[in-house]
């Protein structure tokens, strides 16, 4: 199957070199080559060109940093999960990236695994061409219907990053009991929903468990079959209890992406009991304000989405040198509501600086979870301002 959007590549190379330079920094933060990592972004990617960039009023620079950001707060759900179940990337094996689109994810992976373990599968043909030949991974064509697809390779770890949560009920529990059978004896499946508390305001969630929206941002999709699905955890409790008795499974509120839901299952005699897995922080500047000291003001948000954790300080870098640390400065109630459901409120920051025009200032967001989440900014000429973060350009990525 072919999608239909059909726009332009987008080149890294026209990214603004500002952020180009916070695209290549982050990157290298996380132990990731720039030049393998920023592969174009194939105009027939729905996610990058109906959702990521209509979200940033198509600003394509800063979409692309968010489409970066995004990669890597996935790529450190996955490390997670692979250092928790197996004890690193070296001791992992075969694994398959389902639902896997242009290869968000495969960027990362590439990086981090032989490309012989890396399997990716999708409906989108084309997209599966495009990271073959790209990444020289391997290529599953998949199916609307799973009796169709007639794959049956083992995995020890099978990701389906929001795929579940456009899912009607029966291809939900039909695709649960495929992608399960395809983990090994050792593996995983892994996979993220959009659970009851982010359910729009106005609608109902059915007393079934799952509520089925009818609306997406594919151009391609029949929404019969892909909408927008929102559970509770009790309808994925009895769904994974029909895979196999006595599973060991766990949930992870906001695990994956800003707001859906992480669910691991473990093969049987698998034990997740242990497992933990954190949310990235996230944030971003908002304003940078000159003072007639010849300092200037900044100030911005941030959030730990990961249950009992908390943001301890904002650490503050001035063209990669440490500068500055300051405390959160007060809860955001008016960020609260991008982030529905959220275990912690979000809180802001301010501090000042003296810094030369142009320099770029990196804002550390540290947690408690002991992960860091990073935002952007270049301190400004007279009457400017150039931020990675959320300002009226909206927070969604």
């Amino acid at each position: 199957m072919d999608a239909e959007l059909n726009a332009p590549d987008l080149s890294f190379d026209q990214v603004d070199p500002i952020y180009s330079g916070f695209i290549d920094d982050y990157l290298r933060l996380h132990g990731l080559d720039p030049a393998r990592f920023c592969k174009p972004l194939p105009g027939q990617d729905e996610m990058f060109f109906k959702a990521i960039l209509p979200n940033y009023e198509f600003d394509a620079s800063i979409s692309a940093f968010k489409f970066v950001e995004s990669a890597i707060r996935l790529g450190e759900a996955y490390r997670q999960l692979v250092e928790g179940v197996f004890g690193g990337f070296d001791k992992v094996g075969p694994v398959l990236d389902f639902a896997s689109g242009w290869g968000r994810l495969t960027r990362y992976l590439e990086q981090r695994l032989p490309t012989g373990q890396i399997s990716v599968a999708d409906i989108y043909h084309q997209a599966i061409d495009w990271q073959v030949s790209t990444f020289g991974v391997a290529g599953i064509f998949s199916d609307k219907d799973p009796a169709q697809l007639s794959y049956a390779g083992k995995h020890d770890i099978v990701l389906a990053g929001s795929m579940f949560s456009h899912l009607p009920a029966g291809l939900f529990h039909a695709w649960l009991g495929k992608l399960f059978s395809l983990v090994s004896t050792r593996g995983v499946l892994a996979f993220s929903v959009h659970d009851e508390a982010i359910l729009p305001i106005g609608e109902t969630m059915d007393a079934s468990g799952i509520h089925f929206m009818r609306f997406s941002e594919s151009g391609s999709l029949e929404l019969d079959i892909y909408g927008m699905s929102y559970v509770t955890e009790a309808f994925v409790g009895r769904a994974i209890a029909e895979l196999a008795p006595g599973l060991s499974w766990r949930r992870f509120p906001k695990g994956l992406y800003e707001n859906q839901d992480l669910y691991v299952v473990g093969a049987p005699g698998v034990d997740l009991s242990g497992l933990a897995l954190a949310s990235v922080p996230m944030g971003g500047f908002e304003t940078a304000a000159s003072l007639s000291t010849g300092e200037t003001e900044y100030a911005g948000w941030a959030i730990e989405r990961t249950p009992g954790a908390a943001i301890e300080a904002a650490v503050v870098y001035v063209d990669g040198a440490q500068t500055l640390e300051v405390a959160p400065a007060g809860e955001r109630p008016d960020v609260q509501r991008h982030f529905p459901g959220s275990a912690n409120a979000p809180v802001g920051w301010r501090f000042r600086l003296a810094a030369k025009p142009g320099a770029s200032v990196r804002v550390e967001l540290r947690s408690s979870s002991g992960l860091k989440g990073h935002c952007y900014a270049r301190a400004p000429e007279p009457a400017a301002f150039t931020y990675s973060g959320w300002s009226r350009r909206g927070l969604r990525t």
